[in-house]
């Protein structure tokens, strides 16, 4: 049971490293943990620009990014795991902590010795993704198992994606989108993960025609997506306004406002649908089992094949109207 005397509250410190889709899809894990402990005072070591997110929505009281030196006393080498003095924010976030969860693979034990080591109370070291003989078990659902250790209660996927509060960014005074802009974002990690560019292009002619705005979205490794899908939009002659290299809290407020929102298997699509945007994400290689987007309004296509070109332009555009009516 969570220790809940007013005037100690616990001190809880989650690590969780990882690209943007694997930091959001700890959020709702970190739901369940803050409902489990709500007097707590919840710390959150992860990607920094996701930092302001989980603060400005109640899921962590303070917040540090993973790139900070301080946090390499996890990994700290040499016998004595004893012999490497943390910095003061390493102390009062690892050593002074009631309890601390870290999704990180740890195969020899090293981080959970470091952590008995460094004199934190309680900890839980557990692998981020489920083992590779479960595949079909969704990372968010893996992320909250891990905790039952501590006595947190079992919940469905369904059940986390309810507790999870929708994401909001520090507000600005700039409105960005509008209720009849429809936000395309044709890149993803890999090339295998991406959605022909000819399709984007379709369904931005159906939006146009429907009187949507389309808007192409493209951050610093969407060079050739992004070139590709504006090379077939002139073909059609279909106009789409661009927004390059936003800042993650920016482009939440933009995903917040727009009417709809379509993409691939990448972490943009996993913060359209956690603001809460209709979201539809297309899969090839990938399984939405396993790597789906939360969120209230979320249309998860794969191709029966693996071949993300057996998904026609229109039944993306039937799911994301479909999504957009509710």
């Amino acid at each position: 049971m969570p220790h809940t005397g007013a005037s100690t509250p616990l001190r809880i410190t989650v690590v969780r490293p990882g690209a943007l889709g694997d930091t959001l899809l700890a959020l709702p894990a970190l739901a369940s943990l803050r409902r489990w402990a709500p007097a707590a005072r919840l710390t959150l070591i992860a990607r920094g620009d996701c930092l302001p997110l989980a603060l400005t929505s109640g899921l962590a009281d303070a917040a540090w990014s993973w790139d900070l030196p301080d946090w390499g006393i996890l990994f700290a080498e040499g016998s004595d795991v004893g012999s490497v003095e943390p910095t003061p924010l390493a102390r009062a976030a690892l050593a002074e902590a009631d309890l601390v969860v870290v999704w990180l693979a740890d195969p020899t034990g090293q981080i959970a010795r470091r952590l008995a080591a460094l004199g934190a109370r309680q900890a839980l070291v557990a692998s981020p993704q489920p083992p590779p003989d479960d595949q079909r078990t969704h990372v968010a659902l893996w992320l909250a198992r891990t905790l039952r250790p501590l006595g947190l209660p079992d919940r469905s996927l369904a059940e986390l994606v309810a507790l999870t509060p929708r994401l909001t960014a520090p507000p600005t005074d700039t409105g960005l989108a509008g209720p009849r802009t429809l936000a395309l974002h044709p890149g993803a990690g890999s090339a295998g993960k991406r959605w022909p560019a000819e399709r984007f292009a379709a369904v931005a002619a159906l939006a146009r025609a429907a009187g949507y705005a389309p808007l192409l979205l493209a951050g610093p490794a969407d060079d050739v997506a992004l070139a590709e899908t504006q090379s077939a939009l002139r073909e059609r002659g279909v106009a789409a306004t661009v927004e390059r290299d936003q800042p993650l809290t920016r482009l939440a407020e933009l995903l917040g406002q727009c009417a709809g929102y379509l993409g691939n298997d990448s972490g943009v699509s996993h913060l359209a649908a956690l603001v809460g945007a209709p979201t539809v994400a297309v899969f090839g290689p990938t399984d939405p089992a396993r790597w789906s987007p939360l969120g209230p309004r979320v249309r998860a296509l794969r191709a029966p094949d693996a071949r993300l070109a057996s998904i026609d332009a229109d039944e993306a555009w039937q799911a994301l109207r479909a999504l957009m009516r509710r």
